[in-house]
């Protein structure tokens, strides 16, 4: 009786202090393009390879690991998972392999989702997607890694995991998709310029009090979302997924937030020994985004609550937030991008760690109190002119 009391009073103190209980919130974080490798470069369970040189992933995370602190933490693994050097690669210009022992030192981190399917997931042909898709079965504490499959049913299928007593469902797709019906122990995966509805639909039909869906799509170096993309991802949101991140862009775009529902439309990059330095780039493409959203359940199923957004540099080898001004900066240029996208885009306040915040109307959140949305940047010109320019690979 003692302890109930206990436990009521608890509940009761959170309820005065305007704050839902802890059982009743999820963190979920969202990074984008991961893996630990350069490109052709052989697999060793020393580390992975930089230029020539070996990296380790408790060196490269020791920046980063604080802030993938969460319930739900997502990530695009784009890269092949295998311990094999006697796989045939394809013939493309960029294939990644990631030996696992690095994955695995990825989810000691805190990543516990990964999406599989990109265009590097296929790389080394369906034997190498068969061995990403073993390993990452047999993965301790990797709760769900949608995308990959035998045949579409299972490549579609959507993953599901337990957090806090709620039923969540993952589900991935990409670009580059191919190797469907795989043979014995290979995988293949389906393409999100022909599937994508297939797969949000096939999300929606799950049973779940939370779904999020991963997408690897679009061009390269653009922060600017298209109006087709737009409406194919609105229109899953309103078919039953609850949090849409969107990937391989190598650069940060805007959020937009519908009917409590959230589209992250470009993460950039996260941690990828593959890619180049983005800090080469303009105020509008060099930095990643880290997405904390905060969601806080209703009868209806979780709504969004929070997002902190976390710009972050270094994400070709040991990536890490943005801070001050710097980060200040980065957080008005993903204002910029989230006003692009209408009404419904998100601003976010910027924070003295120069992280930003957006809060819903209404919310508990402590961090929220006295919470406004943020006015024009100083520097809204030269973003604008940053953001509207044509870049390609070889552009700076």
């Amino acid at each position: 009786m003692k302890a109930g009391r206990i436990i009521a009073a608890a509940f009761c103190a959170l309820l005065l202090a305007g704050q839902a209980p802890a059982e009743e919130r999820l963190t979920v974080v969202l990074v984008g393009d991961t893996g630990f490798n350069g490109p052709r470069a052989q697999v060793s369970a020393a580390g992975g390879f930089k230029r020539g040189e070996l990296v380790t992933v408790d060196a490269a995370m020791a920046g980063i690991a604080p802030w993938l602190k969460g319930d739900v933490v997502v990530a695009n693994l784009e890269t092949v998972v295998t311990d094999r050097n006697d796989i045939a690669a394809r013939d493309k210009m960029f294939v990644f392999r990631t030996h696992p022992a690095h994955v695995r030192r990825l989810v000691a981190h805190g990543i516990n989702v990964f999406s599989a399917a990109n265009n590097h997931a296929m790389d080394f042909g369906g034997a190498g997607a068969g061995e990403t898709l073993t390993h990452l079965r047999e993965m301790e504490g990797l709760r769900a890694w949608p995308g990959l499959g035998r045949d579409d049913d299972e490549a579609m299928q959507p993953h599901l995991l337990e957090v806090k007593g709620a039923r969540i469902a993952a589900s991935s797709i990409g670009n580059g998709g191919v190797g469907l019906p795989a043979r014995e122990a290979q995988a293949g995966m389906l393409h999100e310029a022909r599937d994508f509805e297939r797969v949000s639909a096939r999300l929606a039909a799950e049973a779940a009090d939370l779904r999020i869906l991963s997408v690897h799509y679009g061009p390269e170096f653009e922060p600017k979302a298209g109006a087709d993309d737009r409406a194919r991802f609105r229109a899953a949101l309103r078919h039953g997924a609850a949090i849409i991140a969107g990937h391989h862009h190598h650069v940060a775009r805007g959020v937009e937030l519908i009917d409590g529902k959230l589209i992250a439309y470009g993460l950039g990059n996260f941690l990828h020994l593959g890619t180049q330095d983005m800090r080469r780039f303009d105020i509008c493409r060099d930095f990643g985004l880290l997405a904390r959203v905060g969601l806080v359940k209703r009868e209806e199923g979780y709504e969004v609550e929070t997002v902190e957004a976390v710009p972050i540099t270094s994400t070709h080898i040991a990536p890490e937030p943005l801070t001050g001004e710097a980060g200040r900066l980065r957080v008005e240029v993903l204002n910029h991008l989230g006003a692009k996208l209408g009404e419904d885009g998100l601003r976010f306040a910027p924070q003295a760690d120069g992280s930003g915040l957006w809060c819903a109307a209404g919310a508990t959140d402590k961090r929220c109190a006295g919470w406004q949305a943020p006015g024009a940047s100083a520097r809204e010109a030269e973003i604008a002119a940053a953001c509207g320019k044509r870049v390609t690979r070889g552009s700076f």
